[in-house]
C-alpha cells in the first residue's frame, strides 16, 4: 500500500494481513500512517497504489459503501452514534427499516431484529433505550453491533477504549473475544500497550509510513514493541521513575473536606511532589479533584495554601491562587477547536496582552512571541503558532493545554488523564514534562484511567473507595494489582 500526499509519502509500501477470528493490533506514533492505512482500507481515501484482497480475491475499494459491501467496517473513537435516537434505530441506520402495509415503520419488527442482534452479542440492553443514556462500554458495543448488522467480516476498532475505565474495558474485551471466536476479525488501533498485550493475537507496528514488523504476541515483549514504535533501543516510557529529591514544603493542605462524592477527605501536597488520586468510577478520586479546583462546592472542611486558610468557592478563585486544571476531556473541556495554537496558549493570560480594556484589542505580536516561547519549551510540533490547533496530533494538543498554564505561572497542577489518547512517544514526552515541572517546584495531582501510569509518574498514590481514601501506596507498592485490589474494596491499605 502506497499513499502520497503533496510533499509527503504517508504510506510507503505497507503490507498487512488480518486473519479470520484474529484480533490484530495496529500500533505506531501519531503520524506513523495508521489513520491513512485505515482510510485506505475503508474506502474513505483510496491509496495511490497497492492491492487489497478479501478472502484471497483482489477487490477494488474506493468508497465506504464498497468497503461495507466487502465486509469492512470502522468503529471510530467517538463511536459516531446518534445520541437522540434509540438503540434499535442506531443499529440499523443506513438500512431499510421494515415497513407496515401503509408504508409506516414497523417498529415491532425493527425491535425484534434489534433484540435478536443484541441477544446474539450477549448485550443486555433495551432496544428502545435512548443511546444518550448508555454507559461508555455499552456505546462501544452498540457501535460494534452496528458493524455486525452490516455483515462485517473485518471490524476496525480505532481507540475504542479511550473513554472507558478499567472495568468497562474488561466488559468490552469479553465481547470482542467472543466475536473473534465466531470468526470476526478485528484490526485494533490503540496507544494503550497494556490493553494491546491483553487482547491482541498479533501486533503490527508502523513508523514513518513503513511497516517495521509484525509479531505474534507470544514472540515479542513490551520493550521490543516500544523500541519499534519510537525507533529507539531504549524503552523510554518504562524508564520513567518519580524522584524524591525535589520534594519541598507543603503548599496545599486539605483537612476533613466533604463535598458531593467525597467524605472527610484529608491530604497534603508538597512542592516538587506528584500525588496520584486513584479509584473506580464514583470512588471520590475525580470528585476530590473537582472539589479542590472549585468545580463543586465544599460542604465542610479546611483548605490551607502555604499554611494559610483559603477556600476556593469557584474556578476563578482556584486559578487566582495558582491552581491549573488539565481536564480529562481535552476536546470538550480544554481545547478551543477552530482557534489557533497561539490563541489556545494565551487563553488564561489574555489580560497581559490587552491594549484597550474596553475594545479588548490585543498586542498580537507580543502574544505570538509568548506562544512561540511555550511551543519551543515544550517541543510542540506545529507549522507555526498561528496554525489551527485541530491540525496538531493529540499529544501536541495536550502539550498546548499544559503550556497555557506555564504562561500563567501556575504552581499546583491538577492533571486528569493527561496522556489520554496520545501515542507512546507523546506519553514519554508528557511524563518528562511532569517530572520537569516537579523538579522546578510545582506540586502535581494526577489521575489516570490507565492504572499502570501511577507507578511511573507518582511519588505516592491515594486510593479512593466510597468517597474515602482507603489506601496510600508509595514506590514499588503502587502496582496495578495493589491499586485495583484496594480500589475495589477487597483489601484496604490501612485502617481508617
Amino acid at each position: 500500500m502506497v499513499k502520497v500526499f503533496p510533499g509527503t509519502r504517508a504510506l510507503d509500501g505497507v503490507d498487512l494481513q488480518v486473519r479470520h477470528g484474529e484480533i490484530h493490533a495496529l500500533l505506531g506514533q501519531n503520524g506513523a500512517g495508521k489513520s491513512t492505512l485505515i482510510r485506505a482500507i475503508a474506502g474513505a481515501d483510496p491509496p495511490t497504489s497497492g492491492s487489497i484482497f478479501v478472502d484471497g480475491g483482489e477487490v477494488r475499494i474506493d468508497t465506504p459503501q464498497t468497503a461495507r459491501s466487502y465486509g469492512v467496517a470502522v468503529v471510530h473513537q467517538h463511536f459516531n452514534l446518534a445520541a437522540d435516537l434509540s438503540v434499535r434505530e442506531n443499529l440499523f441506520l443506513g438500512h431499510d427499516f421494515p415497513r407496515r402495509w401503509n408504508g409506516l415503520v414497523d417498529w415491532r419488527s425493527l425491535n425484534d431484529k434489534a433484540q435478536a442482534l443484541l441477544d446474539r452479542l450477549g448485550l443486555k440492553i433495551d432496544p428502545r433505550a435512548n443511546v444518550g443514556d448508555l454507559r461508555p462500554d455499552e456505546l462501544a458495543m452498540i457501535a460494534v453491533a452496528r458493524a455486525i448488522a452490516s455483515d462485517a467480516k473485518v471490524i476496525i476498532l480505532d481507540e475504542p477504549t479511550a473513554a472507558l475505565l478499567p472495568d468497562e474495558v474488561a466488559v468490552l474485551f469479553a465481547h470482542i473475544r467472543r466475536l473473534a471466536a465466531e470468526g470476526h476479525a478485528f484490526l485494533y488501533v490503540s496507544h494503550r500497550l497494556s490493553e494491546v498485550f491483553e487482547i491482541a493475537d498479533r501486533i503490527t507496528v508502523l513508523r514513518d509510513g513503513r511497516r517495521i514488523g509484525t509479531w505474534p504476541l507470544a514472540e515479542t515483549t513490551r520493550a521490543a514493541v516500544i523500541a519499534a514504535i519510537v525507533g529507539s533501543n531504549r524503552a523510554e516510557v518504562d524508564e520513567m521513575r518519580p524522584s524524591e529529591a525535589s520534594r519541598g514544603a507543603v503548599v496545599l493542605s486539605v483537612t476533613n473536606a466533604t463535598s458531593e462524592g467525597v467524605k472527610n477527605f484529608t491530604c497534603t501536597l508538597r512542592a516538587g511532589e506528584v500525588v496520584g488520586f486513584a479509584g473506580l468510577p464514583g470512588s471520590g478520586a475525580e470528585e476530590a479533584v473537582a472539589m479542590i479546583y472549585g468545580r463543586q462546592p465544599l460542604q465542610s472542611g479546611v483548605f490551607e495554601l502555604d499554611g494559610k486558610a483559603r477556600s476556593f468557592r469557584s474556578v476563578r478563585d482556584a486559578k487566582a491562587a495558582g491552581l491549573a486544571l488539565i481536564p480529562k476531556d481535552r476536546h470538550g473541556e480544554a481545547m478551543l477547536s477552530g482557534l489557533t495554537v497561539r490563541e489556545n496558549i494565551s487563553l488564561p493570560i489574555l489580560d497581559k496582552f490587552v491594549i484597550d480594556p474596553v475594545l479588548r484589542l490585543l498586542r498580537t505580536p507580543r502574544e505570538r512571541r509568548h506562544a512561540e516561547q511555550i511551543a519551543s519549551r515544550l517541543s510542540i510540533k506545529t507549522s507555526g503558532v498561528d496554525a489551527p490547533i485541530d491540525t496538531l496530533s493529540g499529544g501536541n494538543q495536550q502539550k498546548v493545554i499544559l503550556g497555557r498554564w506555564l504562561g500563567a505561572r501556575s504552581r499546583i497542577f491538577l492533571m486528569m488523564a493527561p496522556t489520554a489518547a496520545v501515542d507512546i512517544g507523546a506519553k514519554a514526552e508528557i511524563y518528562h514534562l511532569i517530572r520537569k515541572l516537579a523538579v522546578d517546584g510545582a506540586a502535581i495531582l494526577f489521575t489516570s484511567p490507565e492504572v499502570e501510569e501511577y507507578r511511573r509518574v507518582c511519588n505516592r498514590v491515594l486510593v479512593f473507595h466510597g468517597g474515602d481514601v482507603v489506601g496510600e501506596l508509595t514506590g514499588e507498592e503502587a502496582t496495578e494489582t495493589r491499586i485495583m485490589e484496594i480500589a475495589a474494596g477487597s483489601q484496604y491499605g490501612y485502617e481508617h
